[in-house]
């Protein structure tokens, strides 16, 4: 709960950054990761490029306190042979976050949602299905995870306005570390196949309790 104690002395918590503002920020920072991986793929070939993860040089040690997961936080090879869904990266439009429950990992079709957007995992169970180490995360939103550097159950469908952290230079340093997973997970698993609607009116959602700001990132 926002008992506003914090709002009081955060002056930028009542005003918005507009959709066009948030989409800007969003592209200029996916855009610098994108062209990171092309990099990686033309200077140390397709091998490096497919074990390369996202940008954690903006965190510091404290990042690795929040990680639970056994087994997980790894290169995991692809596995051969995967049975895939014949809607496997089909556009599935708008989903409600019981319609994103229903893509979870004891299904054939897996989806999982970052900052809004949802990533077809179909083609990996080893590490979304039931066995895998993140079968928790599958058919769910695991975004303010990723913001907090918990890998922890308990923070999966959190919904905050991560552009309402403050001060803003914290803001713009959280946002770049989900946006490098966000690109990550495009590179993994392709282009988003669709929306959480808890995201299309982000602006909406509560500004973060202060107190869950203390960590910085996490390694999935």
């Amino acid at each position: 709960q926002d008992d506003g104690t914090w709002r009081d002395v955060n002056p930028l918590l009542n005003s918005q950054a507009s959709e066009q503002e948030r989409k800007l920020k969003k592209d200029m920072i996916l855009s610098f990761y994108r062209d990171e991986f092309t990099r990686v793929a033309k200077e140390k070939g397709e091998t490096a490029a497919a074990e390369a993860g996202p940008d954690l040089k903006q965190y510091d040690d404290g990042a690795m306190k929040g990680l639970k997961i056994q087994g997980g936080h790894r290169y995991m090879p692809r596995p051969d042979g995967v049975d895939l869904p014949q809607d496997f990266r089909k556009d599935v439009g708008v989903l409600t976050k019981e319609q994103l429950a229903t893509y979870g990992a004891d299904n054939d079709r897996i989806l999982v949602c970052i900052h809004g957007d949802l990533f077809d995992v179909s083609d990996r169970p080893d590490k979304y299905g039931t066995e895998g180490p993140y079968w928790y995360m599958a058919g769910h939103d695991i975004t303010w995870g990723f913001v907090i550097a918990d890998d922890g159950e308990e923070w999966i469908d959190i919904y905050y306005d991560v552009f309402k952290i403050y001060p803003a230079e914290k803001s713009d340093r959280k946002l770049q570390g989900l946006l490098s997973w966000w690109a990550f997970y495009e590179k993994e698993y392709g282009s988003p196949v669709g929306r959480l609607d808890v995201y299309e009116k982000e602006w909406k959602l509560p500004a973060p309790p202060k107190e869950s700001m203390e960590n910085e990132c996490s390694i999935m």
